[in-house]
C-alpha cells in the first residue's frame, strides 16, 4: 500500500474525512484541516508510519498546502534522501 493510500485510510477513519476529497491537488483548508488539525494528524502519522515529524508547526503550514503536500512531506520522512516534490 502507497503512501498516498495509507494516508487517505488513516485521515479517513481517524478524522472522518470523505475518501472521494482525499486527492493529491485537493488544499488542506478545504478539507478544514487547520495548525491544530494539524497537529493531531501529525501525531497519528507518526505512530502509524513510525515516524518522527521535525519541522516546526509555521514551516509545515507554509510548506505544505494540499493533501499531495503532505503525503510528499511523509514519503520523505518514511524514504529519507527522497525528494517530496518528485
Amino acid at each position: 500500500m502507497s503512501t498516498f493510500e495509507r494516508l487517505q485510510a488513516l485521515l479517513h477513519k481517524d478524522f472522518d474525512l470523505p475518501l472521494e476529497k482525499l486527492e493529491r491537488e485537493t488544499r488542506l483548508e478545504e478539507l478544514d484541516i487547520d495548525s491544530l488539525r494539524m497537529i493531531e494528524i501529525l501525531f497519528c502519522v507518526e505512530d502509524a508510519f513510525k515516524i518522527s515529524v521535525p519541522a516546526e508547526q509555521f514551516e509545515l503550514k507554509a510548506r505544505l498546502q494540499t493533501f499531495g503536500d503532505l503525503v510528499g512531506y511523509i514519503d520523505s520522512l518514511v524514504r529519507p534522501g527522497m525528494d517530496p516534490e518528485a
